[in-house]
Formats: C-alpha cells, sequence, structure tokens
C-alpha cells in the first residue's frame, strides 16, 4: 500500500471521529430527531441539483434511505442525546460488520470464510470488553439505541450491495433526500413543534 493510500485511510478514520464530535456539540442545541433532518437536508442540497438523475431504481434509494437515514441515524442520535458519548458511540456502532455478514448471509446467501468469522468473533469481543469497561455504569437503553442502529447500518448495507449504484456520490447524495421528511415529521410528533422552533431560532452560527 502506498504512503498516499495509507495517509488517505487514515484522514478518513480522522474524519469518521471527528463526525461524533460534531454529532454530541449538535445535540446540546437540537432535539435528536431534528438534528439528524437538518444533517441529511444540508448533505442532500444543493448536491441533488448537481450530480444528475438516480443512477439506480427508486426501490433502493428509498430503501437505504429509510434504514440508514431514519432508522440508523435516527437510533443513533436519540441514543447519543440519551447518554452514550460520541467515543463509546464511535466504538460500538462498529458491531454493524457483524450485522452486515449476518444480513448477507441470510439474504444474499455470502458465506464468510474461517477466518473471516475468527476476525468478526475477535473484533466483536473486543469492541464488547471496551463497552462494558468504558459504559457499564452508562445509560442501558441508550446503548441499545445504538447497538439497533448499527444492526439498521447493516441491512443498508446490503441493501445498497443489491442496489450495486455505478456512481456512489449520485446514489449518496438521493439517498440523502429520503430521511428529511420522515424524521422531520417523527421530530414533529416526539419532539413537538415548540422544541424544534426553539432550537432553530436560538442556532447562532
Amino acid at each position: 500500500m502506498r504512503p498516499l493510500h495509507i495517509g488517505l485511510a487514515a484522514l478518513v478514520a480522522a474524519v469518521w471521529g471527528l463526525n461524533f464530535v460534531v454529532i454530541e456539540v449538535g445535540l446540546a442545541h437540537f432535539p435528536p430527531l431534528l438534528f439528524s433532518a437538518l444533517r441529511f437536508l444540508v448533505a442532500a442540497l444543493p448536491a441533488v441539483f448537481l450530480v444528475g438523475r438516480p443512477t439506480v431504481a427508486w426501490k433502493w434509494i428509498v430503501g437505504v434511505g429509510i434504514a440508514l437515514g431514519v432508522a440508523k441515524f435516527g437510533l443513533l442520535f436519540i441514543g447519543m442525546d440519551r447518554g452514550m458519548t460520541a467515543g463509546l458511540s464511535s466504538l460500538v456502532l462498529q458491531v454493524q460488520a457483524v450485522f452486515t455478514a449476518l444480513f448477507a448471509a441470510l439474504a444474499l446467501g455470502e458465506r464468510p470464510g474461517g477466518v473471516r468469522v475468527v476476525g468478526m468473533a475477535v473484533a466483536l469481543t473486543g469492541i464488547g470488553v471496551a463497552a462494558v469497561d468504558e459504559g457499564a455504569d452508562g445509560p442501558v437503553l441508550a446503548f441499545v439505541l445504538v447497538i439497533a442502529a448499527a444492526a439498521c447500518w447493516g441491512v443498508s448495507n446490503v441493501l445498497t450491495r443489491k442496489a450495486a449504484p455505478p456512481d456512489s456520490l449520485n446514489f449518496m447524495v438521493w439517498v440523502s433526500t429520503v430521511p428529511v421528511l420522515p424524521l422531520l415529521v417523527l421530530s414533529l410528533l416526539f419532539e413537538g413543534w415548540d422544541r424544534d422552533v426553539e432550537a432553530l431560532a436560538a442556532f447562532d452560527l
């Protein structure tokens, strides 16, 4: 592997980690479902007008949008809002790799080899040990919500595999348009109009 590729991989990991810090900061100002809706609104606009028409069937865009945008990020944001820290959330969420392998085996007939099974078991054990060590005194419900978010991420990975988008950027931009309205509706139903308006009115760049 070239040094450039190693550097790019490290950069991706750094951005991924920073993402959770930003989420935690944002949740201090916004209700979780509203914040998640705003996240996808910013991801979709104005990019959706620049990437061209969707390159896969709408059923895949909507399916991934619901599984990834509404379910995964909605549950993750609520879990973090209920007490899961940024560091622990980023760690626990990686159990999505195990869910992905399980769902791919069930839905796609993929059978991981023995080495991969052992690798997943070691990784899962490591995540479990770290989670117990860091989160033994934390809120159980919040932990379960992040685990559920990881499962939803696994579902979205399998749907993405089935969709096989020829243009990943185009696909993800269109996927980002799907969760905005459902998350806004859920926010109004569960977080309330008054809380949402107050959060938006108090927002100050």
